[in-house]
């Protein structure tokens, strides 16, 4: 693991995630690479104008200024406590330039934090995350967050649970988790899906299998949507090779 692309709002949810990035790149000596993607509201052209239509522009330009300060301030931090960082700054839809970004750096792993989706901009996060999640071409590591953008659980990976599905088969058990266990020393533990609701872990790995049709949805039903929204452990989902 050599690159690890961190995408950050700046927002509670996001900052938590960034203890995950820093445990990771600790662990592994990857770069880490912040990446903001800045979606601009587009005005509605067919209401009408109230006062100067170029407040909203001006505005647009500082709120992308701000961002771009945050930006360079927490790879400043990063730097200082002996991390390697790159930033990347860009404009577009937000799912869209994550997956841009991680497909034309090669990221090894993409780190997001997610939020309980109970307002209209948390459920655009999740939304985001969600298309992430479904779309990446490398492992995608969802956080949970409390609603104050507290962490749920340690930031920690002493015990790693592999979700086993009726399609997994040992070799990519051991392919998908190797690594992890031997970056942490932490002990490994294959469980089902019934087994993980008491499971006491850190951190949830699992295969996202892509689902070609009806039948196949009620014989092999994909479970990482219900993971992402409803687990308190961070779960870390790996793709078929395309």
């Amino acid at each position: 693991m050599t690159n690890l692309l961190f995408p950050t709002d700046f927002s509670n949810h996001t900052t938590t995630a960034l203890n995950w990035v820093r445990l990771f790149a600790h662990k592994t000596n990857a770069i880490i690479t912040l990446l903001h993607v800045y979606q601009p509201m587009i005005p509605d052209t067919t209401l009408p104008t109230v006062g100067d239509p170029g407040l909203g522009v001006m505005a647009s330009q500082e709120i992308e200024d701000i961002s771009r300060q945050q930006l360079g301030k927490l790879a400043t931090q990063l730097q200082a406590e002996g991390l390697s960082v790159e930033v990347e700054w860009r404009i577009g839809s937000v799912d869209d330039g994550i997956l841009d970004s991680a497909h034309e750096r090669s990221a090894d792993l993409i780190v997001m934090g997610r939020s309980e989706l109970n307002t209209f901009f948390d459920r655009l996060a999740g939304s985001a995350v969600s298309s992430v999640t479904d779309d990446a071409q490398c492992p995608v590591l969802i956080v949970p967050t409390t609603p104050e953008g507290k962490s749920v659980r340690p930031v920690q990976v002493h015990t790693i649970a592999y979700a086993m599905q009726a399609q997994t088969t040992q070799a990519q058990v051991t392919l998908q988790t190797e690594s992890l266990v031997k970056a942490f020393d932490a002990e490994l533990l294959v469980l089902t899906e019934d087994q993980l609701k008491d499971a006491h872990v850190d951190l949830i790995v699992m295969q996202l299998y892509p689902q070609s049709g009806f039948l196949d949805s009620l014989l092999h039903p994909n479970h990482t949507s219900a993971l992402i929204e409803k687990s308190e452990v961070p779960v870390l989902v790996y793709h078929e090779k395309k």
